[in-house]
């Protein structure tokens, strides 16, 4: 070969994802031999076989599909074409040669043969100048010059025209990525070939796997095709035409485009519903399933292809070239047309998805109802059919971007310069600035509904806890804690959407102070040796509140206790009435200190507000009674006054806690037509 065959395949690319692209080569090079001799494709007729690894097992072992799923080693490519002429071999020896000029050829397509096998074995018997001749020849790296073994022969003249080309030494990294299976295989051949099969051009065609399984690829495109349809378009005066095709779903075919050059695809385009609103995997249309292809040909494309046919040399969108059109503009343009086609198949789509959605934000997620009424077009980009907790994610991401564009366009509208001396600008900026406020103010009130919702979620989550467990046992102390404040954590290290003190009492929203389940010992704002815990510990520093301004926590110390769910055996230092005290006791003897390390000693007058949540047990009533508490009206609590320790204390029942939670939050939850559901 007059070239350096190891620089040109070296220098050749082929992506691991094309590893069937040297046998639609071939096939190619089949059609192209048979259109040269015949006038009519169809007298014509290729055959490819799979040539398969053996398998280590016996045919009695092997599962009745093992035979598909055996690794490749080649393939054989037969046809009747016209052969390696003298003319042909000469084209085939030249590197770059003009010889398929004419039908788009590059003249490289051999190199990307020697990508993917270790080496092509071809033998052709032809008719030259009345003679009937048999050349055949290897075409290997491996070789100096690239063909070796080269022998000419002449033949009696009814000898079969017949060329054979076999791909052989199917590399690893190529064959792990190709598809096993006939039928896959050869449905990647009826696309890549499809513009032939369109347009008549394709011979008999067959795909052999064994001596049992023979595949007539025009009966393939004859499955794989539903409908058609053909539509013309210019960009800049350039002229393209796009084919639309239904093609049957099986085997793990997408939607997609296929840019086409002359007569063959180039590039490969999935589509999803980014790409087209509303698009799902499969489309079912009276019965069948279908997924949609697009085939775009045009001139242009056949000129500007690159030499291997992998790509096309067309600018990009942010190159700046003459007037040459960029790759992402006859996308966009050509998915405009997929599009149409496609809306009477996903209008229904988004007709039905945008009723889930609808219902989805009205029962469940009431902050994103600013979408559907300000911004319903961004549906179109959440895919159909999605669970309830992907579409939370997906209008999560749109109410986040919409966020983001209000304050954007916020900042411009204040920053904007107004001559209020000019009236029509003036009604124009108040005319803008009204229609933003009117959105921002929905943003607000989603915000605000997001955070009703949470409220009832977190009720309802108590309830639960609340119940006897699936297990016959009620929930431990620490699990009633934790729904309403993390343990082991303290106000400095929570934001306030991660705790739920509002299930006890609103106000404890406005603390200086809170820990939860620390030690005393362990609590910054105390100076203590004690190792009591108390299972939720707040001081209030409201000095605007009190006269004397050395004494900070005199507006109050809270501490809460939680217990089990139930429980009955309240005795001796298990007693949480006596806890509490001892809490107060340990808290009176220790020093607080502010934040900026100033020691401050609690006043006698500091006021304590001990609760004590749990259900309203034997044990505990005696205790409660022991104490001096007394039932409070409803009866659903015990309430009391420790005068010596200046503690006030409250039991409060998980009935009460979650009635009275309910009914501060009822107004709310009606105003989102959220208490029924």
């Amino acid at each position: 070969m007059e070239s350096n065959v190891i620089g040109r395949v070296k220098n050749t690319h082929l992506p691991k994802s094309h590893s069937l692209l040297p046998l639609f080569e071939a096939i190619i090079n089949s059609i192209d031999a048979i259109e040269e001799r015949f006038a009519d494709p169809r007298q014509g007729r290729i055959d490819i076989y799979i040539s398969r690894l053996p398998s280590l097992l016996s045919s009695d072992e092997l599962p009745p599909d093992q035979r598909s799923k055996d690794p490749i080693s080649g393939f054989r490519i037969t046809d009747n074409g016209i052969g390696f002429t003298e003319k042909n071999f000469r084209a085939f020896n030249e590197a770059d040669s003009l010889n398929k000029a004419s039908k788009g050829g590059k003249g490289v397509g051999r190199f990307i043969w020697l990508k993917a096998f270790s080496s092509v074995r071809i033998q052709s018997t032809f008719e030259d100048d009345a003679s009937y001749y048999t050349r055949s020849f290897t075409f290997s790296l491996k070789i100096p010059d690239g063909i070796g073994n080269h022998t000419k022969e002449s033949v009696s003249n009814n000898q079969p025209i017949e060329t054979i080309v076999e791909l052989e030494g199917f590399l690893p990294g190529y064959e792990s990525t190709s598809p096993k299976s006939a039928s896959t295989i050869a449905q990647r051949i009826v696309e890549h070939c499809l513009s032939y099969f369109l347009l008549g051009n394709m011979p008999e065609i067959y795909l052999n796997d064994s001596d049992e399984e023979q595949i007539d690829l025009w009966e393939v495109y004859g499955n794989l095709v539903e409908d058609k349809r053909r539509e013309e378009f210019e960009i800049d005066g350039r002229r393209f035409e796009l084919i639309h095709f239904q093609l049957q779903a099986y085997g793990d075919i997408r939607h997609h485009i296929c840019f086409c050059a002359n007569k063959r695809v180039v590039r490969t385009e999935m589509l999803n519903s980014r790409d087209i609103p509303n698009l799902p995997a499969t489309i079912t249309d009276n019965e069948n399933t279908f997924v949609y292809a697009g085939y775009l040909l045009s001139d242009y494309l056949d000129e500007n292809v690159n030499q291997y046919r992998t790509d096309f040399d067309l600018a990009q969108e942010d190159e700046l070239p003459y007037k040459k059109l960029s790759y992402q503009d006859i996308f966009s343009e050509t998915i405009k047309f997929s599009t149409n086609f496609l809306e009477p198949f996903t209008e229904v789509i988004r007709e039905r998805k945008n009723q889930q959605i609808t219902q989805y934000v009205y029962e469940q997620a009431p902050q994103y109802r600013h979408i559907i009424k300000n911004h319903p077009e961004r549906l179109d980009e959440i895919p159909a059919d999605l669970s309830e907790s992907k579409l939370d994610s997906q209008l999560y991401e749109i109410n986040r971007d919409i966020e983001q564009e209000l304050r954007t366009n916020g900042q411009k509208l204040i920053s904007a310069e107004v001559n209020p001396q000019d009236e029509k600008t003036t009604q124009e900026y108040f005319a803008l600035f009204n229609r933003w406020w009117e959105e921002y103010n929905e943003i607000g009130k989603a915000n605000l509904a997001k955070y009703i919702l949470h409220r009832r979620i977190i009720l309802e989550l108590l309830e639960k806890a609340l119940n006897i467990q699936d297990t016959g046992k009620y929930s431990k102390e620490e699990v009633i804690h934790r729904i309403i404040f993390p343990l082991r954590e303290t106000s400095d290290d929570l934001l306030y959407e991660q705790h739920n003190l509002w299930v006890l009492d609103e106000k404890l929203a406005y603390h200086h102070y809170l820990a939860s389940d620390i030690p005393l010992r362990k609590q910054d704002i105390l100076i203590s040796d004690s190792t009591l815990r108390p299972d939720v510990l707040v001081f209030y520093n409201n000095s605007f509140a009190v006269v004397d301004d050395e004494a900070p926590y005199n507006s109050g110390i809270v501490i809460f206790e939680f217990k089990r769910p139930m429980r009955d055996d309240y005795e001796g230092q298990e007693n949480p009435i006596t806890q509490v005290y001892n809490y107060i006791t340990e808290i009176g003897l220790g020093k607080t200190r502010t934040k900026d390390g100033r020691l401050i000693n609690v006043s006698q007058r500091t006021p304590f507000y001990c609760y004590i949540v749990c259900d309203i047990t034997p044990t505990l009533k005696r205790q409660a009674e022991n104490y001096g508490l007394k039932l409070t009206p409803d009866n659903l609590g015990y309430i009391g006054f420790n005068p010596n320790l200046g503690a006030y204390v409250e039991i409060i029942g998980f009935e009460k806690l979650l009635i009275d939670a309910k009914r501060r939050n009822r107004i709310l939850f009606d105003k989102l037509n959220l208490t029924s559901q």
